[in-house]
């Protein structure tokens, strides 16, 4: 499997150069998850930051109504796509879970080491984060569209 090449192929990276992205395939150790492995467990320590290679993750919250536990699957992510990057943000916990709904491969990424990598590059950490906070604003306007349509769904039953 080349690394480096499936770096590119990530909407995120795609103004990183190649000593940019041999900097950050040092860096992935690739993982295998077969259907329904967690791959990040809300609450655990946010040491782990992902990248999918292929199948499907879904991105799951547990939620704790004191007498009742519902655990929702909040969206789904494939091949190019980012997750499990509460450790890339500063949250010590993982805010959500990562499940595999399909035999599935993931580049996995130490965040630690992440940030030592940032901080002898500052360009590099710049171009990363900036590739994460694009793909978190992609989520939450993917989320807000979602509240939208149930609240147009309630409005149109009433």
């Amino acid at each position: 499997m080349d690394v480096k090449e499936l770096l590119k192929g990530v909407p995120a990276f795609d103004q990183l150069q190649d000593e940019d992205l041999d900097r950050l395939v040092k860096l992935a150790r690739v993982r295998k998850v077969k259907v329904g492995e967690v791959t990040d467990a809300q609450g655990a320590p946010s040491t782990k930051f992902f990248i999918a290679v292929t199948g499907r993750i879904a991105v799951v919250l547990d939620l704790d109504f004191g007498v009742s536990k519902k655990s929702y699957m909040v969206t789904t992510v494939g091949p190019g796509e980012m997750f499990a990057w509460s450790g890339m943000v500063g949250n010590p916990n993982y805010t959500a879970g990562g499940r595999a709904l399909t035999e599935a491969t993931v580049l996995e990424f130490d965040v630690a080491a992440l940030e030592r990598e940032f901080r002898e590059d500052p360009r590099l950490g710049y171009a990363t984060m900036r590739g994460v906070a694009k793909t978190i604003a992609s989520r939450l306007r993917h989320l807000q569209l979602q509240l939208v349509q149930q609240y147009v769904l309630r409005e149109s039953d009433e």
